[in-house]
């Protein structure tokens, strides 16, 4: 019973969330439903259990969280990120739309840039192609999220959230799991590209076209000053090579990051201190939000664990892992919570904690427990609820009727069966 109550609490904070409820306080509400149905003093439930959950990742992140949005303002105000969509898209022109998009999306992804700032980035070029090439407007959210939101966020040596956040909890590196990890991300990358290739071909082979929106105006042709390709690359490669080839901590990386690219892009950013400052600080603001809504997720994890039921939970999962396949049971574990939460990041940062009190006295290996479980939590993340995709619907002009099913097949789909594959490259393997 405490286990269904559990989920009945998850059910309340993610049927909250997609009511539009901002998740701090759908997290509140959910932790205390929990904390009353398990008999647990909610004052003190609140004010030390959850707020201990809440602040210690906060402690953990909040740094990171806030210079990765600082980095992402500074590739988005200085046009960088700009300038490596358009390379790539006049590299694979309209015959390779779907490719370019992917390509360009992945590598903004990749090289640190938030999936909103590479979404604003990339919407305008791509309804520009999709017009050329006569695609519909409904297929760019899934052609965005293949590139942006699936192997690009996984893949080993990414300096993403997730790929970060176990780190501090298992030891690892951004290059954990790499042989395991690089051949579902091959696989992931090539089956995403085929599918939307093939999905564009079959929805125009049934007449459909793309139509301008009401009031669409045709771009002017004129063209912004954008820092040179290579120039916009540089501050993305020291960031990757910062945090894998030297091994820098975090943090510093990304400051090393932030660094140069204020340096290289000072021709391209607003050249009064007043402005200047004024854009870091709303990077630092997306930051900020970002981690807050993140660690109300993992403060109502914090709750859970405080229960009674959550011994018996454990009890289960590990009983699980060593009688069955341990990884099967992380991919499990972190796939749910990723899924009932909508968050990837919101769900490892409930389930890494856990799954490491659980499965590294077992013997797990952690960096198999890493790469799992990073893959993992884009496995179920993107469903309806999830707070991203009902954006990119909505920047778009689309809903979920025209969208979903391919942001379905590409985010979750393929990402379950790239799930399952790792799990049983790292069974073999070990």
């Amino acid at each position: 019973m405490g286990i269904l109550l559990i989920v009945i609490g998850l059910v309340i904070m993610t049927v909250l969330a997609v009511k539009g409820i901002p998740i701090l306080w759908a997290a509140l509400v959910a932790g205390v439903f929990v904390l009353a149905t398990a008999g647990l003093n909610i004052v003190e439930g609140i004010t030390v259990t959850y707020m201990t959950g809440f602040s210690g990742y906060i402690m953990n992140y909040f740094l990171m969280f806030v210079l990765g949005a600082i980095f992402g303002k500074l590739c988005e105000v200085s046009g960088a990120s700009d300038s490596i969509a358009q390379a790539v898209v006049n590299k694979l022109g309209e015959k390779y739309v779907v490719l370019a998009i992917i390509v360009a999306a992945a590598i903004l992804a990749f090289g640190g840039v938030s999936l909103f700032v590479a979404l604003f980035t990339l919407y305008p070029l791509a309804m520009s192609l999709f017009k050329r090439a006569d695609i519909p407007r409904r297929l760019f959210p899934g052609v965005y999220i293949a590139g942006a939101a699936t192997f690009a966020m996984t893949a080993p040596f990414t300096p993403s959230t997730q790929n970060i956040v176990p780190m501090a909890y298992l030891g690892t590196t951004l290059s954990a799991g790499m042989v395991s990890g690089l051949i579902g991300t091959v696989f992931c990358a090539v089956v995403v590209c085929i599918y939307m290739q093939w999905r564009v071909g079959s929805v125009k082979a049934k007449g459909e076209h793309y139509v301008p929106l009401a009031g669409e105006v045709e771009e002017s042709g004129v063209q912004k000053d954008l820092p040179g390709l290579i120039i916009a690359l540089i501050p993305m490669i020291v960031l990757i090579l910062a945090l894998n080839a030297f091994g820098l901590n975090v943090v510093v990386g990304l400051f090393i990051g932030c660094v140069v690219a204020v340096v290289l892009y000072w021709k391209w950013l607003p050249h009064t201190m007043a402005e200047f400052w004024k854009q870091i600080t709303a990077g630092a603001q997306n930051g900020i939000m970002s981690i807050a809504n993140t660690a109300a997720v993992v403060g109502f994890g914090s709750i859970v664990t405080a229960t009674p039921a959550f011994g018996t939970l454990a009890e289960i999962v590990q009983d699980f892992a060593q009688n069955g396949n341990a990884y099967a049971a992380v991919a499990i574990s972190v796939a749910a919570l990723a899924g009932i939460s909508g968050s990837a990041s919101g769900g490892l940062g409930i389930a890494i904690p856990i799954a490491a009190d659980i499965f590294l006295p077992m013997g797990i290996n952690p960096e198999a427990l890493h790469r799992i479980a990073v893959i993992s939590s884009s496995a179920l993340d993107s469903l309806p609820h999830n707070g991203f995709v009902n954006t990119c619907l909505q920047y778009t002009h689309t809903n979920h009727k025209e969208a979903y099913f391919d942001i379905f097949i590409v985010s979750v789909a393929v990402t379950i069966v790239e799930t399952i594959l790792v799990v049983i490259l790292f069974s073999v393997m070990g």
